[in-house]
């Protein structure tokens, strides 16, 4: 079998384009098929339906009357605490740092940051209602369980990016928190 290259040398050598050349340039419809597609388009029931200034201003008001309602049950004062929870007092040795384990990568500069970060957080605990200082160990805990499981991981696969950022995450939600608090005044945070 013989090839041929492809170039502008050997067209005429090459049969499928000395066959392709004898084709016509233009082939004209056998029919012309837009008559039936506009006959069939004005058959068809139009169900388009318009919105008109009524439902435009009904509309808009609902929009209105749902956001001042979720706006008053934002700052609206809160209920008293249940009695299960006024007794509730986290001691301070309750709030524990995240210990992030020995492969964590976390430097002993961003530690003594956060230690700054959480006298200040302990200072500002008490001022928290019965509801939240609960939210806040019940958050703490779940860093703490996702800083352990991370390490342990890690343990497996210490070069893994992946690991790495979600640990530094980690680090970073612990120290929102810390911030939030530390930031707040006093039941600003009851909804956490």
């Amino acid at each position: 079998m013989t090839t041929l290259r492809f170039d502008p040398r050997n067209r005429e050598q090459d049969p499928l384009l000395s066959k392709a050349a004898g084709l016509p340039r233009e082939i004209a419809p056998a029919r012309d098929l837009w008559p039936g597609i506009a006959a069939r388009l004005d058959e068809s029931p139009r169900t388009t339906r318009r919105f008109g200034w009524p439902m435009a201003i009904a509309a808009g008001l609902l929009i209105a009357a749902v956001s001042a309602l979720l706006t008053w049950g934002l700052v609206r004062e809160p209920a008293e605490a249940p009695a299960e929870l006024a007794g509730l007092a986290v001691p301070q040795a309750a709030i524990m740092p995240v210990n992030y384990g020995t492969n964590s990568g976390i430097s002993a500069t961003e530690l003594v940051a956060r230690d700054e970060l959480l006298v200040r957080f302990r200072q500002r605990l008490d001022e928290l209602s019965p509801r939240t200082r609960e939210a806040v160990v019940r958050n703490l805990a779940v860093i703490q369980q996702a800083a352990d499981e991370i390490d342990a991981a890690l343990a497996q696969d210490p070069g893994s990016g992946l690991l790495n950022q979600l640990l530094r995450g980690t680090y970073r939600q612990e120290l929102q928190l810390y911030s939030k608090v530390v930031t707040s005044g006093g039941d600003a945070m009851r909804r956490t």
